[in-house]
């Protein structure tokens, strides 16, 4: 019994010890006291680092999806360096650039990322608020723009792609409209966005996200313009005609003869001269407003179709016309090639003409709305240079011409800016 009672207690002791020593463990391994008082909030200042941070970080990815994008497009945008414009691959192998001055028209260098070859134009003219070049057959790495038609969401990301010889640049910003605009002599559609166009985009594309290309940066009047790729394609459609490439070879208007033109004219058929431009060789080589052509080398020309000749490829031998001029009928030495010189007093000698220096023209102040003057299409500003194809002698003259007791028809020759219209007022 003894040995049992101090067997137990032996072991109770144990216990008790052991208890201690947890007890102590737990007393040296214990958490510090927590504090009744709440921990510090953040600073304005540090609230301020941490969404700049995140803001940073959104930033960054935007700028990477962005660049991605243009790289994903920047093949169908191209450089001509000699007009110091970019361009946007359209379909069949065409460049859609901005418009091309006189000087420029011939074989025009096309730069891509890839290289570079001579393209050759195929529609520009003054009228034209574009030109479209063929791409050369060594142009490689290019890639036709996949045109988006569809009207995106207001504020929906777009971006501008353009380059300055190998080099690309691109902006980002959203759309918000669009809107017409008037560029010259036409109404087109524009894509208005939040992108700050300049002149260095010129002829650069406006992709949306997804890389369908929404516009063209075309010059428009003062400022530049997103065209809509729906405008762009009309304008194609419509400049790919004989009249087109006769004004933009030529500088001449044509056009049928209207009832009213055919009346005062007494013919029933014939080309009418109803602009000629400045500086181009229909100017060199003594047309006027107002002049019937009637045969081209020798077959009779009665509608603008029968003018596809002047469209062939530059020659020596000059396109002889045959001209009516009021009452006289003339043989007009149209040159074909671009040799450089006095080529007016070529086509003079051809012709056996001698042409006086026109008088100083009559500079119109104004056009009282509703007169016959405002209903032909005289504008303030114009400067009257012929009556009848003849030039006036005096004021008096001209205020004669358009007294209200006239009844006969009149054809005038107007000069308004770089071109010469001809105007019949009834």
């Amino acid at each position: 019994m003894d040995l049992q009672r101090a067997q137990r207690q032996k072991y109770i002791a144990v216990l008790a010890l052991a208890a201690c020593l947890i007890l102590g463990f737990g007393w040296v391994l214990r958490p510090s006291e927590i504090p009744n008082s709440p921990a510090p909030l953040p600073t304005e200042n540090e609230m301020a680092q941490l969404a700049r941070r995140a803001e940073r970080r959104s930033l960054d990815s935007m700028v990477t999806y962005f660049a991605v994008t243009a790289s994903d497009v920047e093949s169908s945008v191209v450089y001509l360096p000699g007009a110091g414009t970019s361009g946007v691959v359209w379909g069949d192998g065409t460049v859609v650039t901005a418009p091309l001055l006189q000087q420029e028209v011939g074989t025009v260098t096309i730069q891509s990322r890839s290289g570079q070859d001579r393209g050759q134009p195929t529609i520009w003219g003054p009228l034209v608020p574009l030109a479209a070049v063929a791409l050369g057959e060594g142009l490689a790495g290019v890639s036709t723009a996949r045109a988006d038609t569809s009207i995106p969401e207001a504020g929906t990301w777009v971006l501008a792609v353009w380059r300055a010889g190998r080099d690309r640049g691109f902006a980002p910003g959203t759309y918000l409209q669009s809107a017409s605009v008037t560029c010259g002599q036409r109404r087109l559609q524009e894509v208005v966005s939040s992108l700050a166009l300049n002149s260095m985009m010129v002829g650069g594309g406006v992709f949306d996200i997804d890389g369908g290309l929404l516009a063209v940066m075309l010059p428009c009047g003062d400022r530049i313009a997103a065209i809509a790729t729906s405008s762009v394609a009309a304008i194609l459609t419509q400049a790919d005609t004989t009249e087109q490439r006769v004004l933009a070879r030529y500088g001449l208007a044509l056009g049928a003869l209207s009832d009213d033109e055919a009346a005062y004219f007494e013919l029933s058929d014939g080309v009418i001269v109803r602009e000629v431009w400045a500086g181009y060789r229909g100017e060199e080589a003594g047309l006027l407003p107002g002049d019937i052509i009637a045969a081209l080398d020798g077959a009779v020309v009665a509608v603008p179709r029968d003018l596809e000749a002047l469209e062939e490829p530059a020659g020596e031998e000059p396109a002889e016309l045959s001209v009516r001029r009021g009452t006289r009928t003339l043989t007009i030495a149209l040159p074909r090639n671009d040799t450089e010189g006095d080529s007016a007093a070529a086509a003079t000698r051809l012709a056996g003409l001698v042409w006086d220096a026109p008088p100083p023209p009559y500079r119109i102040e104004g056009v009282v709305p509703g007169s016959r003057a405002a209903a032909a299409g005289i504008e303030p500003g114009d400067r009257l240079v012929r009556i009848d194809h003849v030039a006036p002698r005096s004021r008096a003259q001209v205020q004669r011409i358009f007294a209200d007791t006239r009844t006969l028809p009149v054809l005038l020759d107007i000069e308004r800016g770089e071109r010469r219209i001809a105007v019949l007022v009834r």
